[in-house]
């Protein structure tokens, strides 16, 4: 892709990366380059950034931690745009006797958030304690679990529109659905605001605590991932199903079912984003087999084969 980024550069206060191999932006450590790679320092770089591409028909890409992503081996075209160095701000916006309004940053981890939640004595969020990624991340995926989801503890977003304008949307007007809240295309999230209850802080961070520990022992921490590749359906936990159909521990290259949960891909150090594609495809295939059921993927997939 022809451009002229170097004009860009000049424009805004962030920094602009040239040719960036995605395996080092992921999670699962496996992608070919993007383009151009862009961190905005605050809301107008953001929206110069994506007023430059659009004149110029730049498709553009909001990229969080890549924890749930999976990206081809043929790169994604076009420019990257990482929200983790000029939205980080987490503070309190109103204080009450029994609930808080909490504001934090889309380029802000879902890991700090829980932290500063929890010092303050303020409950809701214990749930998404070890949750990878970023808080942007997981509004965009209504990320879960527990039984709870990011819109059990939200108030409201915050929004820069196609237009370029900001605007703000009470947790009400929006379709949330699992792993899904219906964002538009062209509309990038930049913040959100939290109700959170009054609690004993030790008490919440016990409770944390006691997430975290279960989700060592269940979930596999030494090789690299996306987290859970599938839905779980209807008919009970994706992890169980791919257990039942015999898939555990089955590789494709470094690609592998994991052995500690039948819902995660772990590339064992030199897996190909095909690899994990084909291992997603015969776990669809043999699931459906077996039970009847076509699962349906949770991490996102992007870019160019």
């Amino acid at each position: 892709m022809k451009i002229e980024p170097i004009t860009l550069a000049e424009e805004i206060k962030g920094e602009i990366r040239y040719a960036v191999p995605m395996s080092d932006c992921t999670s699962f450590r496996v992608g070919g380059t993007v383009d151009y790679l862009t961190f905005p320092e605050g809301l107008e770089d953001l929206q110069r950034i994506l007023e430059w591409c659009g004149e110029r028909g730049i498709p553009t890409f909001i990229l969080g931690k890549g924890t749930n992503l999976l990206v081809r081996d043929g790169g994604i075209r076009g420019m990257a745009i990482s929200l983790s160095r000029g939205f980080l701000r987490v503070e309190e916006v109103e204080r009450g006797p029994e609930e808080t309004l909490v504001f934090a940053e889309a380029g802000q981890s879902l890991g700090e958030l829980v932290e500063f939640s929890w010092k303050r004595g303020l409950a809701g969020l214990e749930f998404a304690a070890g949750i990878p990624g970023t808080v942007g991340g997981a509004l965009f995926m209504n990320a879960g679990a527990f039984r709870r989801e990011i819109k059990d503890a939200l108030d409201s977003v915050r929004l820069l529109e196609a237009s370029g304008f900001v605007l703000e949307r009470r947790r009400e007007e929006w379709n949330f659905s699992y792993r899904s809240m219906g964002l538009q295309k062209g509309q990038v999230i930049i913040g959100g605001k939290f109700r959170l209850k009054a609690e004993n802080g030790q008490a919440v961070k016990n409770q944390i605590d006691e997430i975290i520990r279960q989700r060592m022992a269940k979930q596999p921490y030494d090789l690299p991932s996306a987290g859970s590749v599938f839905k779980n359906p209807a008919q009970g936990p994706a992890g169980r199903l791919i257990e039942e159909a015999g898939l555990k521990g089955y590789r494709i290259g470094d690609a592998q079912i994991s052995e500690k949960h039948a819902n995660f891909i772990v590339n064992r150090g030199k897996a190909r984003a095909q690899d994990i594609l084909a291992l997603v495809e015969l776990v669809r295939q043999k699931v459906h087999q077996a039970k009847g059921i076509w699962l349906e993927m949770e991490i996102q997939v992007v870019g160019e084969d």
